[in-house]
């Protein structure tokens, strides 16, 4: 099975009798997170694109249009990351039992961890924030790219490439953290399987933008996250399993 064909397989495993009400709270965080952004977005937008092509030079006022569109991207992508960090923040525990469930569906067994069930939850949370310092470097390194003349002509194609490998670091992760694997083994991991790992994150990172069908993005991702640590990275490098 694919990357894609994983992403995929993540809306059946959700409608599975026993992990639909592992569904029910991630969806409502997703909901008010999503909605309080929209919300901020909307009061702030105008100020913000005003900003964002202040940093282009003034010879560019020419293709004005081409630059509001590219702030109007810089700003989509950039909510969009908001909204995922956020919601996974706080969702993180539901997200981490939802994805043992799905492995344990998948595979016959529950992962296998050395950690009580009762650190999963402060495990969970813990496991965001490195994923945050992850981002946020490379986050800074795009935003520069996008204000730096002929260069910038590249920046919509890296947003997109970054926002697909971050959706599958993101959801894969869960199954990885379940099982004791480091986040350095992780992503180790993906960059051997990266043209995978990004077939996967694609599909996810574009359904970001699609109202209603992105308040169950998150499930959806964890769970097919989950078959995707399981058919790409867990067999593969664990031989013994």
């Amino acid at each position: 099975m694919g990357g894609f064909e994983c992403f995929l397989d993540g809306f059946r495993l959700i409608r599975q009798p026993g992990l639909v009400r592992y569904v029910v709270v991630p969806t409502l965080i997703n909901a008010a997170v999503l909605v309080a952004l929209v919300a901020v977005s909307a009061s702030y937008f105008n100020g913000w694109v005003d900003d964002i092509m202040g940093w282009f030079p003034a010879w560019m006022s020419g293709v004005y249009w081409v630059i509001w569109l590219l702030a109007l991207l810089i700003i989509m992508v950039l909510v969009l990351f908001c909204f995922t960090l956020v919601a996974n923040v706080i969702a993180s525990p539901f997200n981490a039992m939802l994805s043992i469930r799905v492995e344990e569906r998948l595979t016959g067994k529950p992962p296998v961890s050395s950690v009580s069930v009762w650190m999963i939850l402060p495990r969970a949370l813990g496991r965001e924030v490195s994923k945050l310092l992850y981002v946020l470097p490379r986050l800074l390194g795009l935003l520069i790219i996008t204000i730096i003349p002929v260069i910038n002509a590249i920046s919509p194609v890296l947003w997109v490439l970054f926002g697909a490998w971050m959706m599958a670091i993101q959801y894969s992760d869960y199954g990885a953290d379940n099982n004791d694997w480091g986040f350095s083994e992780l992503k180790a991991a993906l960059r051997r399987r990266r043209m995978p790992a990004i077939a996967f994150g694609l599909p996810a990172y574009l359904l970001l933008t699609v109202p209603v069908v992105n308040l169950i993005l998150m499930p959806v991702g964890v769970a097919g996250g989950t078959r995707f640590w399981v058919e790409h990275i867990k067999a593969p490098d664990n031989p013994q399993t």
